[in-house]
């Protein structure tokens, strides 16, 4: 299977989209506005919260996020009001759910992972005893690091010194290697653990710790592997690439070159609704509790109800779950398919869908029919889904872009005009939202682009036009 990233990187924003044999199956949005998963942050313990066995921990961001005491390891160990720690972010925080933390940090090679507060080796079934143990030691006493004693703030304690990556180290083998490589890898990886620590002793609560912010790392936090050969369509951001995808092809083409249509593609998988081949549609949509997923028949004129309701069903198994890979989406899905009272016809569906979802990194899992005839399945959490990105929810109607969306959109379509037409000075006129946006959060994107052209950009608010909609004219 050939895999390819395709990044458009536009001011203040890069989309992307993961081909597997030139079809998209992941579309990602980053704007240096989240703690992606992976990330490593030393927060500071807001609330012990009995009820719910679990912790709030300040992190940074417009709410403390969420550490269940089962995710504080080593097993034992205490945390209190005020106290510093280290974390790591499991899951981002999404459809307002604050971001869940753990304590147990996992550090990822080509070939290891370091696992702390986790000793021993998983995956090491092919070595000797002897090759364990040097394996074993290369990862000894990198998890020490001098820790600050500074005053605490007011109403705040440092905790002891100690704790601040307290527990041993372990490892997991990812896949076959000479144990030389894979202590080269250990020991990697357990310098960069050292170095983590080594920061956390120099900061205060809270500071981002591992990765460095950018673009890059974040993008490779989301992918599930790197890929083969990624694609650009702006040469200056090859070299930040270059820092996180060690190995990978990275390659300039223009956009217009490219084997998909980015923006077609982003657009459909915000639709919420997609047409089946042979008729009927399947409609999604994300709600607190759960996705909820009905297929649509349409209106066939001809053939037997059981037979017509197998072949819909059929054909919509392969777009729901490219569908759930595409828009990332997670928690409780439950699927309304057409009905039939035959066991034997669903247990075909599922298996179906079972086969659909298996190329999936994610690794949803079926549960089963409900008395009321629908297909439950859940998919982990990680990653926000597409649609929290860029959409939210207008009163009486389907969700709508953000006003960040819409400008991010209309910067990005400025830039392309004036490498068609270089030299004269633009309008962009936008509906008043987004042009609060652009003096708002999406401002320094807009500083970006005039910087890059050398003038300013005149913005003008229209009402008139719909919120979605701009216009572009040089003046």
């Amino acid at each position: 299977m050939s895999d390819e990233l395709l990044i458009a990187a536009g001011p203040g924003e890069w989309r992307a989209a993961l081909l597997e044999d030139g079809v998209p199956v992941e579309l990602y949005v980053e704007r240096g506005d989240r703690s992606e998963v992976g990330s490593i942050h030393l927060g500071r313990v807001r609330r012990l919260l009995p009820a719910l066995n679990a912790l709030l921990v300040d992190i940074g961001g417009d709410r403390p996020a969420f550490l269940p005491a089962g995710d504080v390891l080593p097993r034992g160990r205490r945390l209190d009001e005020g106290e510093r720690v280290i974390v790591q972010i499991r899951r981002e925080s999404q459809g307002g759910k604050a971001a869940r933390l753990t304590t147990g940090v996992v550090l990822r090679g080509q070939r290891v992972e370091l696992r702390l507060g986790r000793p021993g080796i998983r995956g090491g079934e092919t070595l000797s005893p002897a090759e364990q143990a040097r394996l074993l030691t290369a990862v000894a006493g990198f998890d020490r690091a001098p820790q600050p004693d500074p005053l605490p703030a007011c109403g705040e304690r440092e905790g002891p010194a100690k704790r601040e990556g307290e527990g041993p180290s372990g490892l997991r083998l990812l896949e076959p290697a000479l144990v030389e490589s894979l202590i080269a890898e250990a020991t990697d990886l357990s310098r960069r653990w050292r170095n983590i620590l080594e920061r956390a002793a120099r900061l205060s609560p809270p500071s981002r710790l591992d990765p460095p912010l950018s673009f890059a790392t974040a993008l490779g936090g989301a992918l599930p592997a790197a890929p083969s050969r990624i694609l650009v369509d702006e040469p200056a951001i090859i070299p930040q690439l270059r820092a996180v995808f060690l190995g990978t092809i990275i390659q300039h083409k223009p956009e217009a070159e490219w084997p998909v249509e980015l923006d077609a593609v982003f657009d459909r998988a915000l639709a919420g609704a997609v047409a089946l081949a042979g008729g009927g549609a399947v409609h999604i949509e994300a709600t607190r509790a759960a996705v909820l997923i009905d297929v649509d028949s349409g209106s066939p004129q001809t053939g037997a109800p059981e037979s017509t309701g197998l072949a819909v069903n059929l054909a919509a198994v392969d777009v729901i779950a490219g569908q759930i890979r595409l828009r990332n989406l997670g928690g409780g899905i439950v699927i309304d398919f057409v009905g039939f009272e035959d066991r034997r016809l669903r247990e075909r569906v599922r298996e179906a869908l079972a086969e659909a979802l298996a190329p999936d990194p994610a690794r949803p899992q079926i549960l089963g029919w409900t008395r009321l005839g629908h297909l439950e399945l859940v998919r982990p959490r990680r990653g926000r889904p597409l649609a929290e990105a860029l959409l939210e929810p207008r009163s009486g109607g389907p969700l709508i872009k953000t006003a960040v969306t819409v400008a991010h959109e209309a910067l990005r379509a400025l830039r392309h005009e004036a490498r068609l037409q270089p030299g004269p000075r633009w309008r962009l006129t936008v509906h008043p939202d987004v042009a609060a946006a652009l003096a708002g959060g999406a401002a320094a994107a807009l500083r970006a682009l005039e910087q890059r052209f050398g003038r300013a950009v005149a913005i003008e608010a229209d009402p008139r036009l719909d919120r979605v909609r701009f216009q572009i004219a040089p003046v």
